[in-house]
């Protein structure tokens, strides 16, 4: 109990870091269960009409607080913020550099619940372990100001009272015999006993936002709301309060309160929804089948007018808050689909998880598949500041999973790929770090809405070929897969699980588990070339003549290209640089200029002349990082190399000065897995200074390294 001993700099990255810009992952979701969401940022994000309006989600372990641009995403237009300055900073209101949101990452388990307090300065979160923190949004390091462990499962609902001093907790009691939880904000100190839930598990709560206070819980399996009046707390029983079995089977997804507090309505897995008085928790009026199946969540505007739900019919429904009659819905499962198909059956990934309303009248819901749905108010309805005569949503998609490869369009093009760990590409514009959308198949129907091009196995690499404008990417289903126009078109059966890919003019080089294949034209041009040693790195030259490969013998292996050679085996070895590394080469990058060879291991980064393969740089030099060196990248003027590691952390060295680094710690929670110097994106601001890494925590980084670098190097 109490203020939380550790070291909290971990959780967000430095406010000293360079950073410019983050493309933020999507919500993680579960089938079947709720989805939170918080549009409600307090009055500290809401008192500047300037700014632009948050959501706020759980990503794994992570807490993700998004920007929603309305000009942009709800209007049609233009937005109002440059590519790289939006208002919102990646350290919350004080950090220093300009994102599109702010990432927390204090959590060491599964984040499952989140919200602001009424004045926007304190976030409370809980995870899948049952452990609360309240921690300082405004603050720029996010101290905790609590970490106590309240559940003996996990957390599913957090509410605050009114004032900022109480909350709610609700969730897994497990053995335990409390299912809910109401403490002091500060101590932890319990402010009541709350009525425990049906196989002590509990799914939603409400606080009622006046006085007299009043708090309703939800059961996960009971379809029961209990009703509890204080401080301190107890459950109402009896009294003609007939209110509590209003639902009529399963669970209860979510309780809501409008913001004057004379409403509260509960929805459930029987779609139903249910108003009650918000004071004496009588039953109001009771709206059956407002969905086909389950309705998952339900949110308030701001003026308790009008509530909006969403279900696993893949809808999202406006009702009117005194008549509940509806007054509008959007077909999001549609909107998320090429071409409108036939069967009844609601695609998995387009069923509606959760919703919320930002800017006190923008609704968004969110799916399964997690993209986010900014549901535009039509103009003829009169409801809402933002209304437009455009009514299809506006989806925002991105990654639901670790990001495990990157690779770049051709020069000019400002165009960003990259793949993640359930099969998904993603298109990225460099200059405004919007995502243009997922790659879909030419001729394969995604009937689930998953976006999966390498049948949900993990795409390992990415390489693209400017020659034809066409992307390559290769997974564990072991096929390499071609892209164009953001389609994918072809694909080619390998033998062997495909590790890595690097190309260059018009190869392309496949290393696998069991050796590697040349391809050109999505067509083999080697055979499987089995090698005497596992290759674990590999990049070619950019006139394909020369390709080098990291083994796990420590040593790298150089190798001319022949057009004449036989088709088994193309390469003739002409050299092998041994003895400059203690565990197996990891990553390789060549020079822009070809005149320098960059490769690391689990430590060190070694570099190497390649006019007669000595050693620049030998081992134990550059050997700050902890863990496996996973990529490397080159600036433009071949003047500073970049690498970054499982250890979260990303590294400048420069060749020049041996004895210097620029380090950036805590840059991607789970390793950094994609890194590159972005010389050709000169409308991202930074020029050939501007770094682009991807990592493990979903997050495509932007980084102006062009201040850092010139003051530890000297240029």
């Amino acid at each position: 109990m109490g203020v939380d001993a550790v070291d909290a700099s971990n959780s967000c990255i430095p406010p000293t870091h360079p950073l410019t810009h983050q493309c933020l992952p999507l919500p993680t979701a579960s089938r079947g269960e709720p989805l939170f969401l918080d549009g409600e940022g307090g009055r500290l994000n809401d008192s500047d009409n300037t700014k632009v309006p948050c959501v706020m989600y759980a990503w794994g372990k992570l807490i993700v607080i998004r920007e929603i641009d309305i000009d942009l995403h709800v209007r049609g237009g233009s937005s109002n913020s440059s590519a790289f300055s939006p208002s919102c900073t990646n350290n919350g209101p004080s950090g220093s550099p300009s994102t599109n949101g702010f990432i927390y990452r204090g959590h060491s388990a599964p984040v499952t619940a989140a919200k602001f307090n009424p004045a926007g300065t304190y976030i409370a979160s809980g995870d899948a372990r049952g452990k609360l923190r309240v921690w300082a949004y405004d603050h720029e390091e996010h101290l905790p100001k609590l970490d106590i462990q309240l559940l003996a499962g996990p957390i599913k609902d957090i509410s605050w009272d009114y004032e900022g001093k109480r909350i709610v907790v609700v969730g897994d009691g497990m053995q335990s015999p409390e299912s809910a939880k109401v403490i002091q904000w500060d101590t932890g100190v319990k402010c009541g006993d709350l009525g425990a839930h049906s196989r002590k598990k509990g799914s939603s709560c409400a606080f009622r936002p006046c006085r007299p206070m009043r708090i309703a819980t939800g059961g996960g399996e009971d379809a029961t709301v209990f009703f509890h009046s204080g401080p301190p707390f107890q459950r109402v029983v009896g009294d003609g309060v007939v209110s509590e079995k209003c639902h009529e089977r399963g669970a209860i997804h979510c309780l809501r309160y409008n913001n004057d507090g004379s409403i509260l309505a509960s929805v459930g897995t029987d779609g139903n929804v249910c108003f009650y008085d918000g004071k004496s928790m009588g039953l109001i009026t009771k709206v059956v089948a407002v969905h086909k199946s389950s309705i998952f969540s339900c949110a308030w505007n701001r003026s308790g007018s009008q509530l909006l739900t969403c279900g696993a019919d893949g809808y999202a429904r406006l009702l009117d808050g005194k008549a509940g009659s509806i007054v509008h819905e959007w077909d999001v499962a549609a909107a998320q689909q090429k071409q409108q198909q036939q069967s009844d059956v609601v695609p998995i990934g387009a069923m509606q998880l959760g919703c919320t309303f930002i800017k006190g009248d923008v609704p968004v819901s969110i799916g399964f598949n997690g993209q986010i749905a900014v549901l535009r108010m039509p103009a003829s309805l009169g409801l809402a500041s933002n209304a437009t005569s455009i009514e299809k949503p506006c989806i925002i998609t991105g990654h639901q999973a670790p990001i495990s490869a990157m690779a770049f369009g051709k020069p000019g093009s400002n165009s960003v790929y990259t793949a993640d760990t359930d099969g998904v590409i993603v298109e990225w514009d460099g200059a405004s770090g919007q995502a243009k959308g997922r790659i879909t198949h030419a001729d394969e129907v995604d009937a689930d809405l998953s976006g999966k091009i390498h049948a949900g196995a993990t795409i390992t690499s990415l390489a693209f070929d400017v020659t034809d404008d066409t992307l390559y990417s290769a997974g564990w289903d072991d096929y390499v897969r071609t892209t164009t126009g953001r389609r994918c078109n072809g694909k080619l059966k390998v033998e062997a699980q495909p590790n890595a890919m690097s190309s260059g003019t018009s190869l392309l080089v496949v290393m696998t588990v069991e050796g590697l294949i040349l391809i050109k034209d999505i067509q083999p041009v080697s055979e499987l070339i089995r090698l005497p040693y596992t290759a674990t790195a590999v990049h070619l030259s950019n006139d394909d003549s020369t390709l080098y490969v990291g083994g796990n013998d420590c040593n790298i292996y150089i190798y001319n290209v022949s057009s004449s050679g036989s088709i088994s085996n193309p390469l003739v070895e002409t050299h092998v640089i041994k003895g400059e590394h203690l565990n197996s080469v990891q990553s390789i990058a060549l020079s822009p200029d070809g005149t320098q060879l960059a490769a690391a291991d689990t430590r060190d980064v070694c570099i190497y002349s390649t006019s007669d393969y000595s050693t620049l740089v030998p081992k134990g030099r550059w050997c700050f990082h902890t863990q496996r060196i996973g990529c490397l990248t080159w600036a433009p003027d071949n003047s500073v190399v970049a690498s970054g590691g499982n250890d979260d952390n990303i590294f400048l060295w420069c060749p020049a000065k041996k004895m210097k680094r620029v380090h950036y710690r805590f840059a991607h929670r789970g390793g950094v897995t994609g890194l590159r110097f972005v010389g050709n994106l000169a409308s991202s601001g930074g020029g050939d200074w501007m770094l682009v890494s991807t990592g493990a925590d979903g997050c495509v980084n932007w980084w102006n390294v062009e201040k850092d670098a010139k003051e530890k190097f000297g240029f």
